[in-house]
């Protein structure tokens, strides 16, 4: 991915910029990428695999990312050319908030750096989960469980460190979800796109948040629809468990929609092809109708 990240930034230094920020607690960097203008009117902010075994939504997201790059300058949706959409509306894209865990969930204890990381991941394969089943940071925390709304209230909690539902011993404990958060504070964005895996499922709306916030959620999630045909499944019901989505709809008064990729998880390579023609144009369209103060 950082190897991909560098040369695309070399071929098109002109429409895309990345920096590496915070360092995991296993010296992975996370990066930060801005596509488009970064002095636009209007900011969307992008994260992925912020669950371990969901690294097929960074496959997805820097795949949409290079096309859009390919098309930049000649490229258009519904006429309008892209280098005009992507001067107006810049992508904010965070495209593996957790690598220490995607690096574990591919390889196992062999992704782990450090010799502590190692044993726990070695004792919970040995009660009988598979590392490609890990949805947490190196340190055992669930990163999407990490947040302050709803924080430590999620109905499958666990209460030590393992492979998934451990909230940590406190909100924002972990490095990954103190940059999510300190990246969402740099700008007002107009909404948060989150890619996850799996069910084919889009999800919009937190149970505490302002009605018209989720409003413009569910206006979003069918803007995604129209690309995907997944169906939209509102939360708007359901009580906040510390999640990304349910901390940032709050927090900032502003609507954030994830999109559940593929069957299961994690998702086979086969429905890459399926998944990325899918989602291609979402990114355009969703651009589109921000300028036009469409979800607003």
């Amino acid at each position: 991915m950082l190897e991909d990240l560098k040369e695309m930034q070399n071929r098109w230094p002109d429409y895309i910029s990345f920096e590496m920020r915070d360092k995991t607690c296993q010296g992975r960097g996370i990066p930060l990428v801005y596509f488009g203008n970064k002095e636009a009117e209007h900011y969307v902010l992008i994260q992925a695999s912020i669950h371990a075994r969901e690294y097929m939504s960074t496959l997805i997201v820097m795949s949409m990312l290079e096309h859009y790059l390919v098309n930049f300058k000649d490229g258009s949706f519904h006429e309008l050319k892209l280098s005009d959409i992507f001067e107006k509306v810049c992508l904010v894209i965070m495209p593996m908030v957790n690598p220490d865990g995607v690096e574990i969930a591919q390889r196992g204890e062999q992704g782990a750096v450090t010799e502590d990381v190692k044993q726990w991941v070695r004792a919970n394969t040995k009660a009988g989960t598979k590392h490609d089943q890990i949805k947490s940071n190196a340190r055992g925390v669930d990163l999407n469980r990490n947040f302050n709304n709803g924080f430590g209230k999620d109905r499958n909690r666990k209460s030590v460190k393992g492979y998934s539902h451990y909230p940590g011993a406190s909100p924002l404990s972990e490095v990954e979800s103190k940059l999510l958060m300190k990246v969402a504070k740099e700008r007002k964005y107009a909404c948060f796109l989150n890619y996850h895996t799996s069910g084919n499922l889009i999800y919009y709306g937190c149970g505490n948040a302002p009605q018209n916030v989720n409003a413009r959620a569910l206006k979003i999630a069918n803007i995604i629809k129209n690309h995907t045909k997944f169906e939209p499944r509102g939360s708007g019901h359901s009580a906040p468990c510390g999640s990304w989505a349910d901390e940032v709809e709050v927090r900032f008064n502003t609507p954030s929609v994830t999109i559940e990729l593929g069957t299961r998880n994690p998702v086979p390579l086969s429905e890459f092809n399926r998944l990325y023609q899918k989602n291609l144009w979402v990114w355009a369209d969703l651009a589109i109708q921000i300028m036009n103060n469409k979800i607003s």
